[in-house]
């Protein structure tokens, strides 16, 4: 029984390690998807004010231009944001995902540390038990030699 509780604690932990790093691969990847979605957001603000300042000298066909160039990276802006949610809900089951492994690992080595307790209480109760006996013996011998002393 030790060694098929043995086995299931081993198997456990090498799916809570499998999910870990899959948790490690995930969040790397909402990182990167966020550090895109900062820089998207910082090149729309910075190009917003460079525009902003040459408003004044521009002609209609260019303005018409950078509406359009701004509505894409706009739109861009928009699937980031949706890229990096997908990411942040991939990351959150992972990680409940992870919690769940590593419940149920905490649970297999407590039976485990339960199991072993109670080997170990059989065993104290096994030689107690012999013991007892080897004392009980003693004390028969003893007193069978003394009647026979006195006889």
């Amino acid at each position: 029984m030790s060694n098929e509780l043995q086995l299931a604690v081993d198997l456990c932990l090498e799916r809570r390690d499998a999910v870990a790093l899959h948790l490690a691969n995930t969040r790397r990847h909402w990182t990167a998807a966020q550090l895109q979605l900062d820089q998207l957001e910082t090149y729309a603000d910075e190009t917003t004010m460079r525009w902003t300042l040459q408003l004044s000298s521009c002609t209609p066909e260019l303005m018409r231009h950078h509406c359009h160039f701004m509505d894409r990276l706009t739109h861009a802006i928009t699937l980031q944001r949706s890229a990096v949610a997908d990411q942040f809900n991939a990351m959150a089951r992972v990680a409940a995902a992870l919690r769940e492994a590593e419940a149920r690992l905490q649970s297999l080595r407590e039976l485990m540390a339960i199991r072993q307790r109670e080997q170990r209480q059989a065993q104290d109760r096994r030689e107690q038990k012999s013991a007892d006996e080897f004392a009980s013996q003693q004390s028969r011998r003893r007193a069978l030699a003394r009647a026979a002393e006195a006889s």
